[in-house]
């Protein structure tokens, strides 16, 4: 009998992939009010964002200052080129798991730089990529709902 608390890795992996799903990590519409505050929550989302992948990604071998400035190039860059296009055109029920996914990928690829790799690089595997992605843009989220309830949203 398998207990509750004691559960497969892959279990606990498929459910953590799905709070994007409940979760909208990221603001859909910006109202010209309240641009000052959207810009100071954005920034502080994007830091804790930005600090998550890092530290996650920390015990791969990877530095930690010159990843964690890559990290927000690559999110800014993601968060512009990406999701704000595709915001209004895709469901967010679609769009959430995809920029988690998305993300993942390019940790990845941030992790394949020589640049930013210390003499003990182990490399990083998809897992750690894509829970360093779950991480980062959940912690975006709750950084978002604490500091002011998305208040930039139009309804």
């Amino acid at each position: 009998m398998i207990s509750v608390w004691v559960m497969h890795p892959r279990v606990i992996t498929v459910m953590l992939l799905m709070v994007p799903l409940v979760a909208s990590a990221n603001p859909v519409m910006v109202d010209g009010q309240s641009l000052l505050a959207f810009s100071v929550v954005a920034l502080c989302a994007l830091v804790i964002e930005s600090g998550m992948v890092t530290l996650t990604l920390a015990s791969c071998g990877l530095f930690i200052v010159p990843a964690f400035i890559t990290s927000i190039f690559l999110n800014v860059g993601f968060f512009l080129l990406g999701f704000v296009p595709l915001s209004d055109r895709v469901s967010l029920w679609i769009l959430e798991p995809g920029v988690v996914l998305a993300d993942a990928i390019l940790i990845k690829l941030m992790s394949a730089i020589p640049i930013l790799q210390d003499a003990g690089f182990e490399g990083v595997g998809w897992r750690r990529a894509l829970l360093a992605s779950l991480l980062g843009n959940t912690s975006s989220f709750f950084v978002g709902v604490i500091l002011c309830g998305a208040p930039w949203v139009v309804h």
